[in-house]
């Protein structure tokens, strides 16, 4: 048994599926944007922090609050789980828009797409059932 998602008159997943598709794809280089732009801004506040003088007092703490970390005064560097703090999210949102960019692939080519259905039988005894006796 075949089921075919779609048909030769019915265009509405290939149109929400290629809305899908343009809409994930922006996303998508704008996710990779925003991976490159937050590696950079690691790279400039481990240097913002190792050379406190070329800056203004508090200026690397700010900097990193507002990119998304606590920077105590003492550091020197960024420590690895704040480092990856900061790259982790841009990199989950460049896969889950991978992901969304799929399935308006699958969606824009349901046309296409034949799921198939296993069909089982099971047969049932004919036997009448027992009635309990009132007492």
């Amino acid at each position: 048994m075949f089921f075919r998602i779609g048909g030769k008159n019915l265009h509405l997943p290939k149109l929400i599926g290629a809305f899908l598709v343009v809409a994930s794809l922006l996303m998508f280089f704008n996710a990779g944007a925003l991976m490159f732009e937050s590696w950079d801004n690691v790279k400039f506040l481990n240097k913002c922090l190792q050379d406190p003088n070329a800056f203004p007092q508090g200026f690397c703490q700010q900097s990193a609050y507002y990119a998304g970390v606590f920077v105590r005064p003492d550091q020197d560097s960024l420590g690895v789980k704040q480092t990856w703090s900061l790259l982790l999210e841009p990199i989950a949102s460049l896969f889950l828009w991978l992901i969304g960019l799929l399935v308006g692939a699958m969606l824009y080519l349901s046309g296409k797409i034949i799921l198939p259905i296993e069909e089982a039988e099971r047969i049932i005894s004919e036997r009448p059932l027992r009635r309990k006796k009132k007492r």
